[in-house]
């Protein structure tokens, strides 16, 4: 198994790298507001002439998210840019015209489909494609969905997955995403697209975006799942912070760097650092 060392700060090994992939939620915020020492540590890394990129796998597109961390007291000085799941879904259907879309999101997300050639449609028979960027409700869960899914596969629909995230902590509660309802259509037989981490495309807009290509990058994140399964799939090096979705491995002071490692061995994700907290 692939040792897995502990950490308490970036200052610990920053020195070893020139851009960081920084995820958003479970990190810089927890979608209320944000943690404790992230301004701080930005801001030493920036005075360190590092690169911030920040990898979301949030279903709105960039300047949307750009706009609600002004709105949390982070400057756009601080990083170099937001690139998200929305941004790449965007793009991407950008791509598709006068397709029959039907929309699972909240009203807060519609503005993903805004500038593209798609007719919003609401009779399930007519669908060609569903562009789901999560629940409807904060409180939903996965049975909320499954009789709208079982009727929409009757009709072979591609499904675009913006967030492939199954579960988000916001604030303390954890709710569910797009990927958990991405999953389950795809268990029923249905066709699903996937755009965000830990899938190809996000890296690629990113690393277009790094004008030194023989940039050493650290991702940092707090999903196995989607982020250090992403930096694996792209041989990055990672940390884990631990004070997100996996959050049950910490005790009162610490890690219970037993039970990481049994989560780490059972699902075979392995991310070269873990700390509690994103800070320096």
């Amino acid at each position: 198994m692939i040792e897995v060392n502990q950490i308490k700060k970036l200052s610990e090994i920053y020195e070893n790298y020139d851009c960081f992939f920084v995820d958003l939620w479970g990190v810089i915020h927890n979608g209320v507001h944000l943690f404790e020492n992230v301004v701080d540590t930005l801001t030493s890394l920036k005075k360190k002439e590092k690169k911030i990129f920040f990898l979301t796998n949030a279903p709105r597109r960039s300047q949307v998210i750009k706009h609600q961390l002004s709105e949390f007291g982070l400057s756009e000085h601080l990083y170099e840019e937001v690139i998200s799941s929305g941004e790449i879904t965007w793009q991407k259907m950008k791509e598709k015209s006068d397709l029959n879309c039907f929309l699972i999101g909240p009203p807060r997300d519609f503005h993903l489909i805004e500038g593209l050639n798609l007719n919003v449609v609401t009779e399930k028979k007519n669908v060609d494609i569903i562009i789901n960027t999560g629940p409807w409700g904060d409180n939903d869960k996965l049975d909320n969905y499954k009789p709208l899914l079982n009727e929409l596969v009757k009709y072979n629909p591609l499904m675009i997955c913006s967030n492939p995230d199954k579960t988000v902590v916001r604030g303390e509660n954890f709710m569910i995403c797009a990927g958990l309802l991405a999953e389950y259509y795809q268990k029923i037989g249905g066709k699903v697209e996937y755009y965000g981490k830990p899938f190809d495309e996000i890296y690629d807009f990113t690393f277009s975006k790094i004008k030194n290509k023989d940039s050493k990058v650290l991702v940092v994140g707090d999903s196995l799942d989607n982020d250090i399964k992403g930096a694996n799939l792209q041989n990055l090096d990672s940390v884990l912070i631990t004070s997100g979705i996996h959050r049950k491995v910490n005790n009162d002071n610490n890690v219970d760097k037993e039970e990481l490692n049994d989560l780490i061995k059972k699902k075979k994700i392995y991310p070269n650092y873990f700390m509690r907290y994103f800070t320096f």
